[in-house]
This record gives structure tokens, C-alpha cells and sequence, in this order.
């Protein structure tokens, strides 16, 4: 076996990423130490990248990971559903490990807010075990981490983005509790527009309205289930609003799921609900996203607003099994567009950055 690993290192924002060769940690109970096989580029990478939002240096980011296993810690055995596990295994684990103790965990099942919480890819990497995050060629699974074996008949590709972008859409669904025949609006023709747009498909939507700034993603996401698509570029938040109710009989949708992370989207949705209506904020996750919007007519529409920050366990497992069942009905394939080596993890962060590609895979 090996005894180091290379990682790409952020040192600071703004900068290339560095290769950086670390030790191998002894793998202690309870842990697994993995092989990585993909990480996809999510967009909150290219937020602590590009500084958007601060976090520690020096910190290997990527947490949209598959990976097999080399060496399981003493009592790990199997995973999250009960699957016995084996070095060689393919396996893909939640972006955050828990305490399962603590206030949030116990009382509330919101382990995403866990006092003692740990997210991969977004915490400094110069102590051991060093690999904690995806871009590298290791990385170090720590216990309170939900682990899923990957079926095999399952591409990694397709499988990466589900430990992020796919299990908060589907946190994120099951906010906004839409039922068989309603209508909803997607704003965001992303990863996770498409994934939200396949599960509106999937579970029986009417209308399945989209909105973004760019064709290309429009005309890809009707493959995702999509009846309707708006380019919103040259349209004014009013004519939107104006658009969605004429597609909906005049009525506006019975759901929302904001998606771009567009603050100034947010107003613009809520005006296109009908009466009794959900919006589900998903897509910001940098501070100072600040919009107005008159507060009187959520009380007297009776809107309901959620946010989803992340997701709780079970969703990864959710959206595993949602891929398994519906592998043959979207290109899920087709998302990831673009593949980097480990070398060559900056350039795919410009890439990802540039919006050419939905996903960016590094492929260490």
C-alpha cells in the first residue's frame, strides 16, 4: 500500500490550486480511508475559491465524491442501509459528518446544523488525517458520515453530484411537498434545476416551468422533463410573472423551487404562486443575498417560505435510489461535460466557473 497521496490545495482564494503530497493516515475505528475515483466541481467550491465566502486555508476542497475503498477502519462493516461493505467497494457518503448527540441532531433532525459539525471540502487540511476533501487522491471518511455502497449499475460520473447537488433538490422537494398534477417553477436551468425538473417529471407534475439566462441549458433540461422554458435575460420580473400565470390558465404555480442562487429572483418568484403556494429557497449560499419583497402579501396569499441549507441523511440515500430507478428515463450521463485530472483541477474550476459545463469532473 501507498504511504502518501496527492492532493490540490487551495492556499488562498483567488490563487491556483497547489499538488501537494501528504502522509497516509493510520485509518482508526470507526473511519475509512478511500480511493477517489470522481468529484464533480459544485458551485459552492468555485464560492470559497473565488472568495466569495471565507474559509480555511490551506483546505482541499470537492465534496461531491465517489471512491473505493482501501482500508476500513475496526467496526465498520456496513453502510448506512445496512449493505455489507469490502475494500474495492465503490461507496459515496454525505458532504458533512455528526455528533447524532447534540440538540440539532437528536431533537430536531437537522444533523446539517450539528454543533460539533465537520464538511468535506471545506475545512483546512494541514493536520492529519490531511484528506478531507475531493480533490485529491484520498480521502479520510470520519465516523458520523452516512456512507452509501454505489450500485453497479450506476457510472460514477452520474453518481458524484448526488452526495450534494441531487440530496438538497431532493431536501428541497420534500419541503415543498408538490403533488401529482400541480404545476411548479424551476428558476435555474443548473444541476440542480435538472435534477429538480427529472423529480417534478418523475413524480407526476403537470406544468414544469424553467427559467434561465442561457438557451443552451434550456433546450438540455427538456430531456429532464421540462413542458415549459422562459429565457428570462431580456425580461423584466414583471413580465415573468405575467409569462408563468398565462402557461398556468392565469392562476400562477403551486410551487417554487429557486435554484440559481438569484437573490433577485426571490420576489419574482413568490409573485408567480397561486393562493396557498410554496417557495423553496435552495440555491444561495453566500451572505449578503438581500431582496425586498412586501410581507403583507405573504400573509394574505397565505405563501409558505422555506429555505434548505444542505440536507438531512436519508436524502442521500433518496436520491441513490432515485438515480437507480430512473437511469434509463434522463441523461443523467450527459451532466458532467468536462473531465480534469488532478493536475489539472484549477483549469476545471475555470471551466466550471465560465459556465460551459453543468458539471466538471476531476478525475484523480
Amino acid at each position: 500500500m501507498r504511504e502518501t497521496g496527492k492532493a490540490a490545495v487551495m492556499m488562498a482564494a483567488n490563487k491556483d490550486l497547489e499538488i501537494i503530497e501528504y502522509p497516509l493516515p493510520v485509518v482508526e475505528k470507526g473511519c475509512i480511508l478511500v480511493r477517489v475515483t470522481c468529484c464533480t466541481i459544485c458551485g459552492s467550491d468555485l464560492h470559497t475559491w473565488l472568495g466569495r465566502r471565507s474559509g480555511p486555508v490551506p483546505c482541499i476542497l470537492g465534496h461531491e465524491i465517489v471512491g473505493e475503498i482501501v482500508e476500513l477502519g475496526g467496526g465498520v462493516t456496513h453502510d448506512s442501509g445496512d449493505r455489507p461493505l469490502k475494500a474495492g467497494d465503490r461507496i459515496t457518503w454525505t458532504i458533512m459528518d455528526n455528533c447524532g448527540k447534540c440538540y440539532y441532531c437528536r431533537e430536531k433532525g437537522l444533523m446539517m446544523k450539528c454543533r460539533s459539525l465537520k464538511k468535506y471540502g471545506h475545512d483546512s487540511c494541514a493536520q492529519s488525517p490531511h484528506f478531507l476533501g475531493g480533490f485529491a487522491e484520498y480521502c479520510y471518511i470520519t465516523p458520523g458520515t452516512c456512507v452509501i455502497k454505489v450500485p453497479d449499475d450506476l457510472n460514477s460520473e452520474i453518481v458524484a453530484p448526488a452526495n450534494c447537488a441531487l440530496s438538497t433538490v431532493v431536501a428541497g422537494w420534500e419541503a415543498i411537498a408538490i403533488k401529482p398534477y400541480e404545476d411548479v417553477l424551476i428558476m435555474g436551468a443548473g444541476a440542480l434545476g435538472l435534477y429538480a425538473a427529472a423529480l417534478a417529471k418523475h413524480y407526476g407534475c403537470r406544468k414544469i416551468i424553467v427559467t434561465d439566462i442561457l438557451d443552451h441549458r434550456l433546450e438540455f433540461i427538456k430531456g429532464f422533463g421540462a413542458t415549459d422554458t422562459l429565457n428570462t435575460e431580456c425580461m423584466t420580473g414583471e413580465q415573468v410573472v405575467e409569462a408563468v400565470r398565462t402557461l398556468t390558465g392565469g392562476f400562477g404555480v403551486d410551487g417554487v423551487l429557486e435554484v440559481a442562487g438569484v437573490p433577485a429572483l426571490i420576489p419574482v418568484g413568490l409573485k408567480c404562486l397561486r393562493i396557498g403556494g410554496r417557495f423553496v429557497e435552495v440555491g444561495t449560499v453566500s451572505p449578503g443575498a438581500t431582496f425586498s419583497y412586501d410581507a403583507c402579501d405573504i400573509v394574505r396569499r397565505q405563501l409558505t417560505v422555506k429555505g434548505i441549507h444542505n440536507y438531512d441523511t436519508k436524502h442521500l440515500q433518496m436520491a441513490v435510489d432515485f438515480l437507480s430507478m430512473t437511469r434509463n428515463q434522463f441523461p443523467f450521463i450527459d451532466i458532467v461535460t468536462r473531465r480534469v485530472s488532478l493536475e489539472d483541477t484549477t483549469k476545471g474550476m475555470k471551466i466550471a466557473e465560465s459556465g460551459e459545463a453543468i458539471r466538471v469532473a476531476v478525475l484523480p
